[in-house]
């Protein structure tokens, strides 16, 4: 399984919303033969740094603050806020344009 390095997820290890989206990721993983890189924000404090180091882009997807479960492009600069949906992580893997915690086809990516 290749590492998706350009994706990461924060989450907290006791966030019930973190939980409910593991099986997503999976499924998710396990289709697209990747690994995202998952750091565990509220018990590690050189994962909350890296976290603040992405603070503008997942406040702006998450309405101003940051929050966990967050998922991070590193290519495109852009991220998910909470709980989604298969389609809507798959799309921000893939380069994504997300605007309003929405991730759409984002032209600059598509081959």
């Amino acid at each position: 399984m290749k590492k998706a390095d350009h994706i990461i997820e924060f989450y907290g290890e006791t966030c019930p919303h973190c939980i409910s989206i593991r099986p997503i990721i999976e499924s998710l993983e396990k289709e697209l033969g990747l690994e995202i890189r998952k750091l565990e924000v509220w018990n590690d404090a050189d994962n909350q740094k890296l976290m603040e180091e992405y603070s503008e882009i997942i406040s702006e997807a998450c309405g101003g603050f940051a929050a966990v479960p967050s998922f991070v492009n590193t290519k495109t600069r852009q991220a998910l806020c909470g709980v989604h949906d298969k389609a809507d992580i798959q799309k921000l893997i893939e380069g994504g344009d997300c605007k309003d915690n929405v991730c759409m086809p984002h032209s600059k990516m598509q081959k």
